[in-house]
Formats: structure tokens, C-alpha cells, sequence
């Protein structure tokens, strides 16, 4: 992500990068107005604008029987996390010590996990446990550890509320359930 969450990959709904002169291509020769433009990169582009649907598992099922709109959606995502895995391994000389999925489509997607990793880091899922918080699917032979975590979004929300309402009311340790 960069300044906004349209950066990077591709999403449900968010365009991931593009190339910028399309925004213009759109304002000027397209005529639409800058809100909707807006609208069309936050709401109606990733998975969605490709495919028609911003489910992953949905794309994911379309991409396991052949829709060629599914497969198209499932396949830019996968190439654009593996050109991202690229760029950063370029940065870190090739010193790539873990390469973690999760979320959605990153915890659940074998598929994915072998499009973005094969001929880069070799996975085998041989040790994936869906019922495991963490599975290590690295390929015995290869050095960089490949993971699924399984995310608890509520859970951090918890903790960070708690944190916030800590340091607000000053609570120290001794007092924080006395209040």
C-alpha cells in the first residue's frame, strides 16, 4: 500500500497500480468527472472490474472451471503478487527469509500460493493445515520459508481499542481493572 489503499495489488473493488496516464485517458478523452473517476479506481476495478465479482473465492471457483473472466481476474491478481515478490527480492539481493499469505484469498488459495510462488520460491502443500494458525508450505529444498497465518482481524481491533482506551484514561496495570 502507498499513500492509499489503490496502491499495490489489486483488490475486491481497488484498481491496484496502474498506469497513471489512464486517469487522464478517462478525465479528458472519456469525460468522466474527477469523483467519478474516483468512484470507477475505489469501487468498480481489481477483482471486481475484471471479473464482474470482488469475492475471491468466487473468482477463485470461476479461475477452478475455466470462466475465462475469472481465470483473468485470478491470474492478473497472481501476477501482480508475484511481480511485487519480485521487486522486493530484487531490493533485499535475493536474502528473502519468509513469504507470508493471508487474508481471504491468501489463507485459502493453494492456487494462488503456487502462481505467485512456483519458479520463485517452490511450495508444497503437503504440511498445509487449514485448521492450523500457521502453516509452513515451504518446499523442502528451498531456503525461504513460505507461510499461510491465518488472520483474527477482530481480535487485533480488540487490542488495539483496549490499548487506546489504556493510555487515555492513564490506566496503569495496578488500577486498570479497578475502573
Amino acid at each position: 500500500m502507498g499513500y492509499t489503499p489503490l496502491a499495490g495489488l489489486p483488490m475486491g473493488s481497488r484498481s491496484g497500480d496502474i498506469d497513471p496516464s489512464i486517469i487522464i485517458k478517462l478525465l479528458q478523452d472519456e469525460g468522466y468527472s474527477s469523483e467519478e473517476v474516483s468512484d470507477i479506481l475505489h469501487n468498480k476495478s481489481g477483482l471486481y472490474g475484471i471479473s464482474g465479482s470482488s469475492d475471491s473465492l468466487t473468482v477463485e471457483q470461476g479461475y477452478a472451471i475455466g470462466d475465462p473472466g475469472y481465470t483473468l481476474a485470478f491470474n492478473m491478481f497472481g501476477y501482480s503478487a508475484r511481480k511485487c515478490l519480485g521487486a522486493y527480492s530484487a531490493v533485499l539481493n535475493n536474502k528473502v527469509d519468509c513469504v507470508i499469505f493471508t487474508g481471504g484469498i491468501g489463507e485459502n488459495s493453494p492456487h494462488l500460493h503456487s502462481l505467485v510462488c512456483d519458479g520463485v520460491h517452490p511450495v508444497s502443500h503437503d504440511s498445509f493445515s487449514r485448521k492450523s494458525s500457521v502453516s509452513d508450505i515451504t518446499a523442502i529444498s528451498d531456503k525461504t520459508r513460505v507461510l499461510v497465518v491465518k488472520t483474527n482481524e477482530e481480535l487485533a481491533i480488540a487490542r488495539e481499542c483496549f490499548k487506546l482506551v489504556v493510555i487515555t484514561l492513564n490506566l496503569t496495570e495496578r488500577n486498570l481493572f479497578s475502573a
